[in-house]
Order: C-alpha cells, then structure tokens, then sequence
C-alpha cells in the first residue's frame, strides 16, 4: 500500500501544490531559473531545505523564501515582518 506523501517537511508545512518543471526554462531570466531550480529539488527530488541552500551555495533562508513564494511551503510566522525579541536580562528569576 503507497504511503501518503509527508505534510512536514524540515520544519515546515508543506502545501499540496505539485510542481512541474518547465519544458523550456531558456527563456527565464536567471532569477527565476533559481527559483525553478529550488523547487525542483524540493518537490520532485525531495531535497531538504539544508541541501538545496548547500547544493546551489544559497542562503539558507533565501530558499525558505522562495519556497514560500512559490507555494510549496506555508509561512510560519505569524507576522511576515522580523519579530525582533527585546533581551532584558536573564529569562529565570530567582526566587
């Protein structure tokens, strides 16, 4: 019996949006043959997020963000601005 594909994937949700590779990716502009590229290791060759960025010599979070952009994984983040965490001393009290 086929297994039914993973909805989690390196940390994130994955969409059920099926990837097909164009048949004629010379007429991309370099951007967007990257971003062919990425998703392509990461829906049909099953690549993990760590792999792709290794793989191409990208930036770990450029390739969430292309994923995202391309609908292959949902965003996380409740606000898609950086939530910057205000450090105030330590984390524990002492009692």
């Amino acid at each position: 019996m086929p297994r039914a594909p993973a909805l989690e994937r390196d940390g994130f949700q994955v969409t059920n949006k099926i990837f097909i590779n164009p048949s004629n990716t010379t007429l991309l502009d370099p951007a967007m043959k990257r971003k062919v590229t990425i998703s392509n290791l990461f829906a049909n060759h099953r690549q993990s997020i760590g792999d792709i960025a290794r793989i191409l010599d990208e930036k770990y979070n450029h390739v969430i963000n292309v994923l995202i952009e391309q609908g292959m994984i949902y965003e996380r983040r409740k606000n898609r601005q950086e939530v910057k965490i205000e450090r105030r001393g330590s984390l524990f009290r002492r009692h």
